[in-house]
Formats: structure tokens, sequence, C-alpha cells
């Protein structure tokens, strides 16, 4: 079985952090969020090829997978989505990879939590969701007698009574059918929102007989705004690293869960909780809790809370709900 991940997008509400590093790469609690997603589906014994559709700093994307994936059992194949023209769209270049089989497609720039042996092993194709408070943002999935009867993409509260907010995970039992819905609705010039979505993709083939289920996910963790990146970052380390101690820091004050990567140096500080600190940072008489800080970040004489410091940037002075990257300082 194949798997899909459209990771051809700019991040534009990660801006200034994701002028320099694909979304996909910001490092969560430890290491890139695709990461997260990958470490996952090659556990699976039934996923044997990982298709990554790239764009936006996609050699980037290329390198860091193939240098921690190099040697895995699970094949990585690659195609470049040009224009940006909806999920759909992007789903649509991995036609050539994908005949007469079973297909994951799950998003890049989402963390979850949920089963995915049981998924892979459905009778029928499955739409995960998670049921939200505010649908707008989101494609929402209507169901009766167990089947999903209607999708609906970011529709506004009175277009629907459905919670159910499709989470970024499609199992679609014949890959096929799903890239000729697409391309009837790229022949047909069908949009929502001027986008190719993959939504309306699945409707078709719902419309056209194919039996879906929902199923519920455990967790679900939105990695696309600043606030929802820390409070991921955040959940994430007390999940992992809650009983990670470190002994090497004497002269400053570590509060668990955090991560710290090689070659930092830390001197006179407090650190934590709900801290990570990637490679080369050096941090100095700060005190930084709830925060995300880069690859060769200096922090000096700092006080950080709910921050997100972009590599190589230098923070002095007292900084608080910031995001900096590329000496750009966004506040939040």
């Amino acid at each position: 079985m194949k798997a899909l991940i459209p990771v051809a997008g700019i991040g534009t509400r990660l801006q200034p952090l994701t002028n320099k590093i694909p979304k996909v790469l910001i490092n969560v609690a430890g290491k890139p969020m695709l990461f997260h997603l990958i470490d996952e589906l090659v556990k699976s014994d039934k996923i044997d090829t990982i298709i990554l559709v790239i764009g936006y700093l996609g050699g980037q994307i290329i390198e860091a997978v193939n240098k921690q994936y190099g040697n895995n059992k699970v094949k990585f194949e690659y195609v470049e989505q040009k224009e940006m023209l909806g999920l759909g769209h992007a789903v649509y270049h991995g036609k050539g990879l994908v005949i007469d089989e079973e297909l994951l497609i799950v998003l890049g720039d989402t963390i979850f939590e949920f089963d995915l042996d049981s998924v892979l092993s459905s009778e029928y194709s499955a739409i995960g969701y998670k049921d939200v408070e505010d649908i707008r943002r989101f494609g929402i999935v209507e169901s009766e007698n167990g089947f999903i009867t209607r999708m609906i993409e970011k529709p506004s509260p009175e277009m629907t009574k459905s919670k159910s907010a499709m989470a970024g995970i499609y199992f679609v039992k014949n890959g096929e059918k799903l890239f000729k819905a697409i391309k009837y609705l790229m022949d047909n010039n069908i949009r929502t929102k001027n986008e190719f979505q993959l939504t309306d993709a699945l409707q078709k083939l719902v419309n056209d007989g194919e039996k879906m289920v929902p199923f519920e996910i455990q967790n679900w963790f939105d990695c696309g705004k600043p606030e929802t990146l820390i409070s991921t970052n955040a959940y994430l380390l007390k999940r992992d690293f809650s009983e990670h101690t470190l002994n090497n820091i004497p002269s400053s004050k570590i509060f668990s869960p955090v991560f710290i990567g090689k070659n930092c140096n830390i001197e006179d500080s407090v650190i934590g909780p709900g801290v990570t600190i990637t490679d080369n940072a050096v941090i100095k008489n700060s005190k930084i809790l709830n925060s995300l800080i880069y690859e060769g970040v200096h922090v000096i004489d700092a006080e950080l809370d709910d921050a997100i410091v972009g590599p190589g940037e230098i923070i002095t002075g007292l900084h608080r709900k910031i995001v900096k990257a590329d000496s750009v300082t966004v506040k939040f």
C-alpha cells in the first residue's frame, strides 16, 4: 500500500519562520513535524511506499527525509506540485505512482494520534474526523447509519448541524477511482473557494456509490499558527519527555519537560517547562518557558514566554510572546 503526504504549502500563517524553512520541517518537541507522522507510517507492515508531494523549498524536504530515512524498508517517492491549486490538485500528482490499489492520504502539517492499523484494515474507505466548535476552517462530514452521506468544505454554521471536522486522514480503497474523480473536477473546472478540493472529489465518489465510513481520531494537533504550534510542542514534550532528565547543565535550572539538542551552550539560565531548544543554541543569563528555540539561536539576558525564535536569530533584552525569524519580529 502507498501513503501520500502533501507537503507543498508555503505556511503563510507561520511567516516569517517559514521564509527559510518549509513548514513541515519546523521542529516540534525535538524533531520536524513531518517526522512525527512518518515515524508512525513506517511502523506499519502494510505501507511500502510514501509519496511526498513537494513544492515550496522542496529540496530541503527531500534532503531531510533521505538523510533520516535513507535506510528504511519503506520507499520514498517525490513529485512536485508547481501550482498551488488546492488539496485535490496536490493529491492528483500521485496518479502515476498509484495504480488500482488502496491509498492512505495524510496531511503533512498536522500531528495525529490514532490507530493506524485499524484504519488500514477497514472494509470501506474511511475518513478521520474530530469534533470542533468552529466548523468554518474545516471540511465537515455528515453521516447516517454509520456511512458518510455528505462532505462540505469550510461551511458556514447554517449549512450543517455536524461538528465533525475532517482531520486530514483519508483512507481510499481504490486510489485510481479517486484520481478519476479529481480529474473530473479539473476537466469541468469544478472548484470550491477557487481550488480543486479533495473534499469535492471524495463527495463525487460517495455520489457514485462508494461507501465511506467516518472514524474518530484520538488527538489532532494543529501546527499551522504560532499559538497552536507552541501548545502542540508543550503537549508532545509532556507525552514524550516527562521522564527525561538533563543533569549536564550545572549552572542552570531545567524544569521538565524540555528537549535540548546537541552542542548547546546554556549558562546561568532557567529553562522550561514546555521548551524545545534545537542544536547549537547559546542561552545565557535568561529565562525561557513554553517556547521553541531553533538552531544556532543566541538568547542573552532575555526572558521569553510563548516565543518562537527562528534559526540563527539573536535575542537580547526582554521579549514576550513573539515570533522572530529572518530578522523580523511579529507579536501575537
